[in-house]
């Protein structure tokens, strides 16, 4: 959009003039006459991107994929926002500047290729390639300049520390020291945090949000979209997206956070468990194929392995997020998918009989569930492949499900931001393992039960403020309570319980 502030009384946008085979750029104060005129969007349906600035002609997407492929797509300086009298003032963009914006040159960047996975990372259709991509090159030179002193803050930090009358051990932090060497290293790896939430705010995927002035952060959402305009925020000023705030944020969670009691953290592989369970269990699992978190992660990853590879080489010894164990059902990694839901259904079994095994007597396993699925109607009905596959695997391992709690846990900002997939509420499923002597029931007596539960169930889900979209989604725990109750049905009603819900949830919404 041409738009540069929406706010009330403090308006301002781009106007292009047309000057012969070309165009300028002016900033304007104030509301413009005809805002359609101003924003660039779809014309003629999804396959038309944008309209040509001269000739009001539909660009296709496919033209501009094959132009970005071919390295000949750029960007131009639209604007620049200066801090003002207790406002954000506009400015055009001077030749001079925007010559000081192409001037800087970065020794390096990071080359890891982003991932061939179409859904969550756009930017390849259109020539972006690589995570270091993602970045202008004075965002490069501010972000690596930023990780080379690291190294320094190390040396100064252990020095003052010692000045201070500190002890120091000469053990480093991965050694579990606790010297002024360890204390060093900690320091730095707070001020690492700071680099990689700085690289979320300086990327040219970072938008100008019109409604706040203000830079958005990369991740308004867990993908990498393709933006067609972006801000880069000055890191050394007092404004949006600077290097300040983001370390005021680290030192918000440090002073908020207890340091009473020594504390330790496992990273471990959910199918393995290696440590044993003593406590209740509460886990947020992995969503079939809704977000892939090691590709996301590689973002940061490349920025802390940067800064920090010297003080923990095992930790960053790959050049990337490791990947061939991550518990997600994605096709492109697996070939198709069918293979990546086998792998999906499989490894959550693993980790999900694990949980079962060593689950405490004395308190249930809660499990989250936030997610929506894709749903498709077969000829047995309708099925949600990412639920059915997950609740399979609960079953499948001999766990009972003995409640169903909706939780509202998501902001309304988030919702709109992710759109259709997420839910308004989480849904927590409370598990118990089956015990040994469960009975057997025919189907006749299970569907008896469910249809004399089920109705009752859905009504205290409505009591309990659920959202109504969510109710649907919610009403699978109740449906499978019933069914995980019993050690053996005579006929498989997987999809028939799913069906029930669905055919209740259509009843209920009438009343």
């Amino acid at each position: 959009t041409f738009m540069l502030s929406t706010k009330k009384g403090k308006e301002a946008y781009v106007e292009p003039v047309i000057e012969g085979k070309g165009y300028r750029l002016m900033v304007k104060v104030g509301r413009p006459t005809d805002a359609s005129d101003l924003r660039l969007g779809t014309t003629a349906g999804k396959r038309n991107a944008f309209r040509c600035l001269l000739s009001n002609v539909p660009i296709s997407y496919s033209y501009i994929r094959t132009e970005g492929q071919a390295g000949r797509m750029g960007a131009r300086l639209l604007a620049v926002v200066a801090e003002g009298d207790r406002r954000r003032v506009y400015l055009g963009a001077s030749e001079g500047q925007e010559k000081i914006a192409s001037e800087a040159i970065s020794k390096w960047k990071p080359d890891l290729p982003l991932p061939d996975n179409p859904r969550d990372f756009k930017t390849p259709n259109y020539g972006i390639h690589t995570f270091g991509d993602l970045f202008t090159n004075r965002q490069l030179v501010a972000l690596t300049t930023f990780s080379d002193l690291i190294g320094e803050a190390i040396t100064r930090v252990r020095r003052d520390a010692i000045a201070a009358s500190l002890s120091d051990d000469g053990q480093p932090l991965r050694n579990g020291g606790s010297g002024a060497t360890a204390y060093a290293e900690a320091v730095a790896l707070y001020l690492a945090i700071g680099i990689d939430r700085l690289a979320d705010r300086n990327s040219m995927i970072a938008s100008w949000d019109i409604g706040r002035d203000s830079i958005r952060n990369t991740f308004g959402r867990q993908a990498i979209p393709m933006t067609w305009d972006f801000a880069e925020g000055n890191p050394f000023s007092g404004s949006s997206g600077n290097f300040g705030s983001q370390l005021g944020w680290v030192r918000k969670f440090l002073t908020d956070t207890s340091c009473e009691t020594k504390s330790f953290a496992f990273q471990d592989d959910a199918a393995l468990q290696s440590h044993t369970l003593d406590k209740a269990v509460s886990t947020d699992p992995p969503y079939y194929d809704n977000i892939g978190y090691a590709d996301l992660s590689d973002f940061f990853y490349v920025w802390l392995r940067r800064s920090l590879q010297p003080q923990f080489p095992d930790l960053f010894s790959t050049l990337s997020v490791p990947k061939t164990t991550e518990l997600v059902a994605t096709p492109y990694r697996h070939g198709k998918k069918e293979s990546a839901e086998e792998f999906f259904l499989k490894g959550m079994s693993q980790a999900v009989g694990q949980l079962v095994e060593q689950a405490h007597v004395g308190f249930p396993v809660t499990i989250y569930y936030a997610f929506k699925q894709s749903e498709t109607k077969t000829e047995t009905g309708t099925i949600s492949t990412g639920w059915e596959t997950f609740l399979d695997a609960v079953i499948q391992t001999g766990f009972t499900i003995t409640g169903t709690w909706p939780v509202r846990t998501e902001l309304t900002n988030k919702l709109l931001g992710i759109n259709a997939n997420i839910l308004a509420s989480s849904i927590v499923l409370v598990c118990r393992p089956r015990p040994p002597n469960a009975p057997t029931v025919s189907h006749r007596d299970f569907v008896a039960s469910l249809k004399s539960e089920l109705p009752p169930a859905i009504s205290d889900l409505q009591r309990g403020n659920i959202a109504p979209v969510d109710l649907a989604q919610a009403a699978i725990g109740p449906g499978m309570s019933v069914y995980t109750r019993y050690a053996l049905l005579f006929v498989l009603v997987y999809l028939l319980s799913y069906s029930l819900i669905s055919w209740h949830c259509q009843i209920t919404s009438h009343y």
